[in-house]
């Protein structure tokens, strides 16, 4: 396409015009200008980020001199294997820790065929083997001194001994899986994806296999009863358990509600006869899946547990199942509600001309559902589908009400000892770092699912 020429570009003659690209406009991307533009825009932007950086620097001030020179770390380090496992068998603690490194091997081989490195990963590895390995290892004689010196050697060195082990296990074993799934993702990228997909459906099983055992007489994995799980352990296998059964009843919910048309279709006509009509080819199922949506997402947790209490051992024939059992049957019905609504959300923002074209092509309803919508589905809603399961993930210390001792529970018990009595700080800015830590690596690990192909329309 030609551009106009101005009269002064014109060639020597007046008639052929010169043909003269528009330059790009310039743009600047550096940090004084993204400064400018969105924290000093104008005066009164400019006033409440003073206002703001000033406060927060005041509040990280005293947060970091309370933590480095004041806070009593004793209650965490001496119940650290409490805050962990409860009462789970110290000799079969070997069983916790493989589970914790398949976990962490595969979560990092998904990484690697999913996401990318980016630098603040590498940062946080760098900063992670730094602070777990050369300060501990300093000679304690060297902070033995006065002052700040003697708070290092009896506090903060303690607490990064602690954590070192635990910590680089967790780093090794994902930088681990990080290198495979890099590696099996150059060699055959689909072929890596579907692998990794069983292997995250083949792994349920086997951690649970592992933390539970078989039988009390077996060898290498005798029986550890749930009523001995506790801490973080009882934590991790609640919300383990609630968010892999919760998912696919929830689908189905989802798929229930929306069945019989197009999902918002309103129904046309009045009266009952024609209401009943309008439930579709499976009225009877539609009608069940919005009642049980609609009183779940009604009701408080708190209440879904102490009911699972009560009745669980009722409609199950069994007066012996354990509290734990009756948790995670509550909870995973309670958080499977929420899902079918999310899903049912997905369901609706797939276009109809997708279902009309899936049965033009001679598609089935169930392979049009499996197909075309229910994954166009599941891409659109994924932030809310992580944004539940990490709701689920901190809903589980609403089980200390019912008297079960998850990571909330044990950290209670540590605080009525005589020794650590008022030490609530530390134990609730440990435990708060432990929740943050893993909500933020569910959220990290959905961001980059939404950066790959599985996660966003393939253009």
């Amino acid at each position: 396409m030609t551009t106009l020429a101005a009269p002064e570009d014109r060639a020597p003659d007046g008639h052929s015009p010169i043909s003269t690209a528009l330059a790009r406009p310039e743009t600047s991307r550096g940090v004084v200008d993204w400064l400018r533009r969105n924290l000093f825009r104008s005066w009164l932007d400019s006033l409440l980020t003073v206002v703001v950086i000033v406060v927060a620097l005041n509040l990280l001030a005293q947060f970091v001199n309370w933590v480095t020179a004041e806070a009593q770390w004793t209650a965490v380090t001496t119940n650290f294997r409490l805050l962990m496992q409860g009462m789970y068998p110290v000799d079969q603690g070997w069983r916790l820790a493989l589970s914790v490194v398949i976990v962490t091997v595969l979560a990092g081989a998904s990484w690697g065929i999913w996401g990318r490195l980016v630098r603040s990963a590498v940062v946080l590895f760098v900063v992670g083997v730094l602070l777990f390995t050369l300060v501990p290892l300093a000679d304690t004689v060297a902070w033995s001194a006065e002052g700040m010196g003697v708070y290092m050697g009896e506090q903060l060195l303690p607490l990064l001994r602690t954590l070192r082990d635990p910590a680089l296990i967790l780093l090794v074993s994902l930088a681990f899986g990080y290198a495979l799934g890099r590696g099996f993702r150059t060699l055959n990228r689909s072929l890596a994806r579907r692998t990794a997909i069983a292997l995250w459906a083949a792994v349920f099983p086997v951690v649970f296999l592992l933390v539970r055992g078989i039988g009390p007489e077996t060898p290498g994995l005798p029986l550890v009863r749930t009523n001995q799980w506790g801490g973080l352990l009882l934590t991790f296998m609640l919300a383990f358990v609630s968010i892999v059964s919760c998912f696919p009843l929830g689908v189905a919910l989802a798929l229930g509600r929306t069945s019989g048309g197009r999902p918002g279709a309103r129904a046309e006509g009045r009266g009952l006869l024609n209401w009943w009509r309008n439930l579709g080819p499976y009225p009877i199922i539609k009608l069940f899946c919005i009642v049980y949506i609609e009183f779940l997402r009604g009701v408080p947790l708190v209440t879904v547990f102490f009911t699972a209490s009560l009745i669980v051992p009722l409609a199950l024939g069994d007066a012996n199942i354990d509290a734990v059992v009756r948790a995670m049957i509550g909870m995973t019905l309670f958080q499977a509600a929420y899902v079918a609504e999310i899903v049912r959300g997905g369901l609706q923002a797939v276009p109809p001309g997708q279902v009309e074209a899936a049965r033009a092509v001679g598609l089935s309803p169930i392979q049009a559902t499996l197909f075309i919508t229910l994954p166009q589905a599941l891409r659109v809603v994924l932030p809310a589908l992580v944004g539940q399961f990490i709701t689920a993930f901190k809903d589980t210390s609403l089980v200390a009400i019912i008297g079960l001792l998850d990571l909330i529970g044990i950290a209670r018990s540590v605080l009525v000892q005589p020794g650590f009595v008022g030490r609530h700080r530390e134990v609730y800015v440990f435990v708060a770092i432990v929740y943050f830590t893993f909500s933020y690596g569910m959220s990290y690990a959905s961001r980059q699912l939404e950066r790959s192909g599985s996660g966003q329309a393939r253009r």
